[in-house]
């Protein structure tokens, strides 16, 4: 799915394949832009971070980026232009086999209360008209990075515990339940003062069967914002209104799922 600046963006990082068949080959060139780290957090005295590009394949690569603002309304991700942070180089060329780093700037103060969140888009320039001599299939990457900026203002350390030093922002989650059989939906808000990646988003019956509703790396849902996810049609609360179980997730790549708890009148 495209990225586009103000519009649904990707909740994950990605590689959108552009495919077309040059000349009268067939074989594939494979793709090899690679992008790491895969999720940048700047701290409230820290200015800039770093994201290396490799060129792992045999030509030469160019590659543009971008930094948008990252926001949610009514359920949609929404990436905006932005001066918050600025990237240098914002252009680049690699060689077969070269690194190259590129600086992510916050060019002015951390957020004060909670989490700001950017996406850093990475783009595969198209091949030139050499490359576009060869047979094959083309590969171009697309990869959408996080970026989250920390707040000024941390939450007190327990000072009982070995990490009081570091004291960690949290998400809080409320669910809801909306909508009719078969186009019901789940709204999960974030309450709290950092972000929530969803994953294995599932209904468990007290029978231990499960429902999956988002399988896999479901998405984000950004602090002061709600997500929703449409239920799946198997799934049909109103007819099997005596089946108990709950919603659960894993949050924040925690090794154990969470229950969504919902709200009074969810059901």
């Amino acid at each position: 799915m495209p990225t586009r600046p103000s519009s649904g963006a990707p909740l994950v990082v990605f590689a959108l394949a552009t495919l077309a068949w040059l000349a009268m080959g067939h074989d594939s060139r494979a793709a090899s832009l690679q992008v790491a780290p895969t999720t940048i957090t700047l701290q409230a005295r820290q200015a800039a971070e770093g994201l290396t590009l490799s060129n792992t394949g045999a030509q030469t690569l160019h590659a543009q980026l971008r930094v948008f603002r990252w926001t949610q309304h009514d359920g949609v991700d929404r990436l905006d232009a932005t001066g918050d942070v600025v990237l240098s180089p914002p252009m680049l060329e690699l060689a077969p086999g070269a690194r190259q780093l590129v600086r992510i700037v916050r060019t002015g103060p951390a957020p004060v209360d909670r989490e700001a969140s950017y996406r850093v888009i990475v783009d595969e320039l198209p091949i030139d008209a050499h490359d576009a001599s060869r047979s094959g299939l083309r590969l171009a990457l697309r990869y959408s990075i996080p970026v989250f900026l920390m707040p000024v203002n941390r939450p007190q350390s327990d000072v009982s515990r070995p990490d009081a030093s570091q004291a960690q922002l949290s998400a809080t989650l409320h669910a809801r339940l909306g909508g009719a059989h078969p186009t019901r939906f789940i709204e999960i808000d974030n309450t709290g003062d950092a972000h929530a990646q969803i994953a294995d988003l599932a209904f468990v019956g007290d029978d231990g069967q499960r429902v999956a509703v988002a399988p896999g790396l479901s998405g984000y849902v950004l602090p002061g914002q709600r997500m929703r996810w449409n239920l799946p049609v198997t799934l049909d609360l109103e007819r099997d209104a005596g089946r108990d179980g709950a919603f659960k997730a894993r949050i924040n790549g925690e090794p154990g799922e969470r229950t969504l708890v919902l709200d009074a009148t969810a059901r």
